[in-house]
């Protein structure tokens, strides 16, 4: 059933990328002098075609602001408070009541607005506009500019451009409302359709929400409040939602120095089934290796880090704390390379000045200077054998 849930979302999402790239195209040859673009020379069509390539671009950089616009608006409507606003790499959040500019990257997203949510008022709490909020404006958008594009439409370039915002404001309402589980991460219409599941579910969004308005003001995971971790039950592991209470529950075991136990949510949620994020599950990954490595000085395999999509996620993901922390515990315990961690350490302070949680930085700095323990403490143990 999972392999066929993820054959049909694959599909889904080629088909709705397909339909954007057909409407893209059909939009520059219905609007734009493509007979006076084909007549020129090939370096004026190169330019020309370069020209609409980047107002692709930019047609779905607007939209993206759009969709994130939509979730920050619908979220105040609904009661909850900004916390975040991300687009791309770049992200402004607030902490302790004033805006600040920072860098970071999330895997399998262009942008992301994290909001403070309402009282949980035993669960029942808005969840729907807030997080369908982005496709509405999409939506609302796509009208407007199909509307202006029909007054503008003898306006050369502006109606390509027009009628581009149009047909991706509509796509980007498709791909991100159609209820979807994606690769990385649950899509917008998976968390407005599955949260209201069961009581976990509930529970579990509110908390997530909550947590990031700990987080960006600073606060480790450990000194945030203890209701907001749980191990969900087995009952509810398909649900995406709740499966991510786990990991941030054992997210707060590793910042409490309890490895042991983190190391064993690990190998439940990787190997018991749970539905997660796939984000979520290379931070298990590498939760796991790290746990291994500290309770096992260095004598367990790393090997999975080579394979090709868990390489790739590290290289996509190279300036986020976790990806850094773990490859430096891996030269380190599992390398005996020094430099290689000095290297890591290095990149880890430049990222540490833009990165916007702080207290996720701390976390990751213990755990690497737990490591560094260890390693000095084996340096020093062959030294005495010699």
């Amino acid at each position: 059933m999972e392999n066929k849930a993820k054959t049909w979302v694959n599909v889904l999402s080629i088909l709705l990328w397909l339909i954007c790239g057909v409407g893209l195209g059909l939009c520059i040859i219905f609007t734009a002098d493509m007979d006076k673009i084909l007549d020129e020379s090939l370096g004026s069509f190169l330019v020309a075609y370069g020209f609409y390539m980047l107002l692709a671009v930019i047609v779905f950089l607007i939209q993206l602001i759009i969709h994130e616009a939509g979730h920050l608006v619908f979220g105040l409507l609904s009661g909850y408070k900004f916390n975040s606003f991300r687009i791309m790499s770049l992200i402004i959040s607030r902490k302790d009541g004033k805006l600040t500019l920072g860098r970071k990257k999330v895997a399998g997203t262009g942008g992301q607005c994290l909001m403070s949510p309402p009282d949980y008022n035993d669960g029942n709490y808005s969840y729907i506009l807030y997080n369908l909020g982005g496709c509405i404006l999409n939506l609302i958008s796509a009208v407007i500019f199909a509307l202006l594009f029909i007054a503008a439409k003898d306006v050369p370039v502006l109606n390509t451009f027009l009628a581009e915002l149009a047909v991706v404001g509509v796509i980007n309402a498709l791909i991100n409302g159609i209820p979807m589980q994606t690769k990385d991460v649950p899509n917008d219409g998976y968390n407005a359709l599955h949260t209201g599941d069961s009581a976990q579910s509930k529970k579990s969004f509110w908390t997530q929400l909550k947590m990031s308005e700990y987080s960006f003001n600073g606060v480790r995971a450990k000194d945030m409040p203890e209701e907001l971790f749980f191990m969900p039950t087995d009952e509810d592991k398909d649900n995406a939602i709740v499966s991510s209470s786990a990991v941030f529950y054992e997210y707060r075991l590793m910042d409490e120095g309890k490895y042991e136990e983190a190391n064993a949510v690990c190998y439940k949620l990787l190997d018991g089934g749970y539905t997660m994020p796939g984000i979520h599950r290379n931070l298990m990954v590498f939760d796991r290796i790290v746990t291994d490595l500290l309770l096992q000085n260095g004598k367990c395999s790393t090997e999975e880090l080579k394979e090709p999509k868990m390489a790739n996620y590290l290289k996509k993901m190279i300036a986020s704390p976790e990806v850094l922390r773990t490859r430096y515990v891996v030269s380190l315990l599992a390398e005996n390379d020094e430099a290689e961690a000095n290297k890591r350490l290095e990149e880890f302070g430049k990222i540490a000045k833009t990165y916007p949680n702080k207290g996720d930085l701390v976390a990751s700095l213990d755990i690497m200077e737990k490591a560094r323990e260890l390693y000095d403490e084996q340096a020093a143990g062959a030294v005495q054998m010699v």
